[in-house]
């Protein structure tokens, strides 16, 4: 999850009025009340309404939200004296207002060396404040734990955070930020474990994970895979033996089988404290998908907005040339990425992207008993009771 995750920073994005700030305070709101080993602090930006109109913006600080100090007013809520204060539309922005609150975070972190900050928003406002811009670079480079709001936008700051290559990225909508209550607070929450083996085609994944599933029964531990079975799975693993399909409905169908096999089987087992191990998960769409199409930022967005992060992956590592003669002693139909060139790419991306979660790699080109050993080993470490 990401409180234990390479992860540095989780951002929240969307459109203004998505709910993004509702669901900081929401998630801030529900793990103050946890045991976590976490100093919790941090402020949202509050819309401020008079006749159903927004005449501008309050910040709200968390650990006490009587304490409060305005960010921004409507031009008509102020004197008409000529100011040569910041504006953004038809708003006045005060900055010293927010760089008192970010004293008082400041104050907050002398006591700690362990901090989950919450800050609402990274945006164009918070851009005229050169402390805030030299807080948010302090906390970067101190790996302190960050959740924040981004504004959308082309101004530098703005860009320059939604380009962190280590960050956990959310898109917030009015159609998914309810589910995404659920689906975050186990990023900060979690009984259960969520364990993935990754590798590409022929690395032995299936095998060995046929071969666990069939030693170990527990009502604690969950065996699954993806394509799941499902309506959708099911058109992925036929459209996946074809030369030639169009990537886009491929990677569509993958999240819509993904969306449902985190809605019914994945959040409801991590809420009751059952351990999952997974026959491939979203980095296997990552991989094989990034060869093609997209870039792997956008696929890691696309994915991780509904899919939450393993606790393990564990990555069967096997020379390409040993992964083909296994593909082809299969006598089955070949998959459109069981080709040399391609499997030597996927490898590449797994490579760049293994560093952003919590990873073992083991090679797979070892006797299968001594493997399973291994792993099991590995396994013990997150499932006791095996």
């Amino acid at each position: 999850m990401f409180l234990s995750s390479p992860r540095k920073a989780l951002f929240l994005f969307g459109l203004p009025r998505s709910g993004k700030t509702t669901l900081t305070e929401f998630l801030f709101d529900a793990i103050s009340t946890q045991p976590l080993p976490f100093f919790l602090t941090g402020f949202i930006t509050r819309e401020l309404r008079e006749a159903g109109e927004r005449i501008g913006f309050d910040l709200i600080y968390l650990r006490d939200k009587t304490f409060k100090l305005p960010l921004a007013r409507a031009s008509s809520q102020l004197p008409k004296k000529g100011s040569s204060r910041p504006r953004v539309g038809k708003y006045t922005v005060f900055p010293e207002n927010l760089e008192k609150m970010i004293e008082l975070l400041e104050k907050d972190l002398l006591s700690t060396k362990n901090a989950l900050i919450f800050m609402d928003e990274i945006g164009k406002m918070e851009s005229f404040s050169e402390k805030f811009i030299n807080f948010l670079t302090h906390l970067w480079e101190k790996n302190l734990k960050i959740v924040a709001t981004l504004g959308k936008g082309e101004q530098p700051l703005l860009k320059e955070w939604r380009n962190k290559w280590e960050a956990l990225y959310i898109e917030v909508t009015p159609e998914n930020r309810d589910f995404l209550k659920d689906r975050l607070i186990l990023e900060f929450i979690r009984k259960g474990k969520l364990i993935v083996i990754e590798g590409i085609d022929g690395a032995g994944k299936s095998t060995l994970f046929t071969i666990l599933k069939e030693r170990f029964s527990h009502k604690n531990i969950v065996f699954s895979f993806e394509p799941t079975q499902g309506q959708y799975g099911k058109i992925l693993r036929n459209l996946l033996r074809e030369a030639k399909v169009d990537q886009e409905t491929l990677l569509e169908l993958f999240v819509k089988d993904r969306t449902e096999h985190v809605e019914k089987l994945i959040l409801p087992s991590l809420k009751e404290g059952k351990t999952i191990l997974l026959d491939r998960y979203y980095l296997s769409t990552i991989a094989y998908q990034g060869v093609h199409f997209r870039e792997l930022p956008y696929l890691l967005l696309k994915n991780e907005t509904i899919a939450p992060l393993p606790d393990l992956v564990i990555y069967l590592e096997i020379p390409i040339k040993l992964a083909l003669e296994r593909i082809q002693k299969r006598n089955k139909d070949i998959s459109l990425f069981e080709r040399e060139d391609l499997l030597e790419k996927i490898s590449e991306i797994y490579a760049k992207i293994l560093p952003l979660f919590n990873y073992k790699i083991i090679k797979g080109d070892k006797p299968l008993e001594e493997l399973y050993a291994e792993i099991l080993a590995l396994l013990k470490v997150f499932i006791p009771q095996i």
